[in-house]
């Protein structure tokens, strides 16, 4: 059998630390010319740029796998081992390849607490925040997250200066700090990364069937050689473990905890081939879907260089940059919607800044100002909507105790709100919450208690709590933010809720509520009830991103 010992011999190619132990009569294919050092391999990891295809599309390195000891992948017609990356030394294997990691070392990292992201170019802006933080008693450091490139002629700046104070060693020193911070000055702070030492380790890669293995510092990619995915085996996903395919290349290194990552490198229209259905009913209607894809171009887009700064990859594969499930989820109504919007981007009217084009479920029927959900300077195009089909009593947003009851109770018609079927249970919903259910809640301390009364202390344009405090039997909290307020209280679908005055039968807290996410720009079931009602994409979007300009790029 090939992988037999008394059949092997051993074949060693000098290639940046890369060692082969083959069967006989299996040989890397040349291309040693194209080799390039092992550190310019690893910088390339952490660039916070994106190269092109030949068509002029980006290619994007999208991280769908981390924290393993051990991968495997796959792929029918064998896959080949690229220690180079494109254009370099390939070795060519069967179907099934293992990959370890050895000596696996975690990265050396510092953490600073972020008071403020504001735009590169505002240079007034940043001096008079600096200012205004300096004279509260924090020694201010400049950072500089995003990225500057260009496509077909236009210039994209998607660069901010971040606002830092402090300095720790431990990332979770740093979170204790941030939420201390959070409770005295009333913001949501978050924390920025710098790596003083990079994480390092050794790949053993094992062709499972032809019994090739392959040693190779730091980083190895695969491509297929006949088919067009390459399966990655145990992917985490909200049910479990499971496989899935992926176009274009895959790269396996070390991440900053000193175990392995995956990573897709692929083009952008392939990305959003499988994020697209990953965030929307492929099932909406295509104006919808339309929508969709360019909001989640932009997305693309504008975070690249400001998300994963310490790990070898653009982006993630989850919520936190936008959910990415390879071809598992392509759907041929998405992909169209994909492929009819190509290079499709919404500007803002200086048309040298990419809109934040951020997207949520349900807005409840009314989206929210960016400010009131994260750490953020006003955005022009990120501004609360109301619904068109909304009343006067509601345009203006929902502003007073005596309306927000209203708007919550009630149900009002907009386009968020679905008839019936799957989505119905996102516009309104009522939900308990049980007072003894918090022990344990990373958001509230551990002598709290049990929750005795939910103060909602600030609430932003569309109703939805920024600000609430919880009295507990021992102590009370105040939770800041959109997002730590629906998890402190046990995973709500939005902030924006009302409390009834009298508990259940079962001693629980009542919650009155409305919408599914954070509210800001793309109301999804917005987009589908405006396309069902005869609407296009372009209109669709200028709603919910006022002021920007629809531009496309390649």
């Amino acid at each position: 059998m090939p992988g037999d010992p008394s059949r092997r011999r051993f074949l060693q190619t000098l290639c940046g630390g890369l060692v082969v132990t083959g069967a006989a009569g299996l040989l890397p294919r040349a291309g040693l010319a194209a080799d390039v050092s092992l550190a310019e391999r690893i910088d390339l990891l952490y660039s916070n740029q994106f190269h092109f295809d030949p068509q002029g599309r980006p290619r994007i390195a999208i991280g769908v796998v981390q924290g393993r000891k051990e991968v495997a992948l796959s792929a029918k017609g064998g896959l080949s081992a690229l220690p180079s990356g494109d254009g370099g030394t390939a070795i060519d294997g069967g179907d099934r390849w293992r990959i370890r990691v050895v000596d696996g070392q975690p990265a050396q990292q510092r953490f600073r607490l972020v008071l403020d992201a504001l735009q590169a170019g505002d240079l007034r802006r940043i001096a008079s925040e600096s200012e205004r933080w300096t004279k509260r008693g924090f020694t201010i450091d400049e950072r500089e997250v995003g990225s500057l490139f260009g496509v077909a002629g236009t210039v994209l700046d998607t660069r901010k200066i971040l606002l830092t104070t402090a300095e720790y060693s431990s990332e979770s020193e740093a979170d204790k700090a941030a939420r201390a911070l959070a409770e005295r000055w009333g913001i949501l702070p978050r924390l920025h990364p710098e790596v003083d030492r990079r994480a390092s380790g050794k790949l053993i890669a094992e062709d499972l069937e032809t019994g090739i293995s392959i040693r190779a510092e730091g980083v190895l990619w695969f491509a297929p050689r006949t088919a067009a995915t390459i399966g990655v085996h145990d992917v985490q996903t909200d049910t479990g473990l499971e496989r899935r395919d992926y176009r274009g290349q895959i790269y396996v290194t070390i991440d900053r905890h000193g175990k392995l990552a995956v990573v897709n490198q692929v083009g952008e229209s392939d990305v959003l081939a499988g994020l697209v259905p990953a965030e929307i009913y492929a099932s909406a209607p295509s104006e919808a879907l339309k929508a969709q894809a360019i909001a989640a171009r932009g997305q693309l887009l504008a975070k690249i260089g400001s998300r994963h700064l310490d790990d070898p990859f653009l982006l993630c594969s989850h919520e936190h940059c936008q959910v990415y499930a390879g071809t598992s989820r392509e759907h041929a109504r998405t992909t169209e919607a994909v492929e009819r919007t190509i290079g499709r981007v919404l500007m803002r009217p200086n048309e040298t800044e990419l809109v934040d084009t951020v997207y949520s479920a349900n807005c409840g029927g009314h989206s929210e100002d960016n400010e009131q959900v994260w750490p953020s300077p006003a955005d022009p195009q990120l501004r609360g909507q109301a619904d068109p089909k909304l009343g006067e009593e509601f345009s203006k947003g929902i502003l007073d105790a005596k309306s927000v009851d209203a708007w919550l109770r009630g149900n009002p018609d907009s386009y968020s709100r679905p008839g019936v079927g799957k989505l119905a249970g996102s516009y309104r919903w009522t939900t308990t919450v049980d007072p003894e259910g918090l022990v344990g809640n990373p958001h509230v301390p551990d002598d709290f208690g049990k929750l005795v009364k939910i103060r909602i202390e600030s609430r932003g344009r569309s109703g939805r709590a920024t600000e609430v405090e919880l009295l507990g039997s021992k102590s009370n909290v105040t939770i800041h933010g959109e997002l730590k307020i629906r998890r402190a209280l046990g995973g709500l679908k939005s902030s924006a809720f009302v409390v009834d005055d009298n508990r259940d039968e079962h001693g629980k807290f009542v919650l009155h509520g409305g919408g599914h996410g954070h509210g800001v720009g793309l109301c999804q079931h917005g987009a589908i009830g405006m396309a069902d009602a005869g609407k296009s994409y372009g209109p669709i979007l200028a709603h919910y991103y006022r002021g920007s300009k629809l531009v496309r790029l390649w």
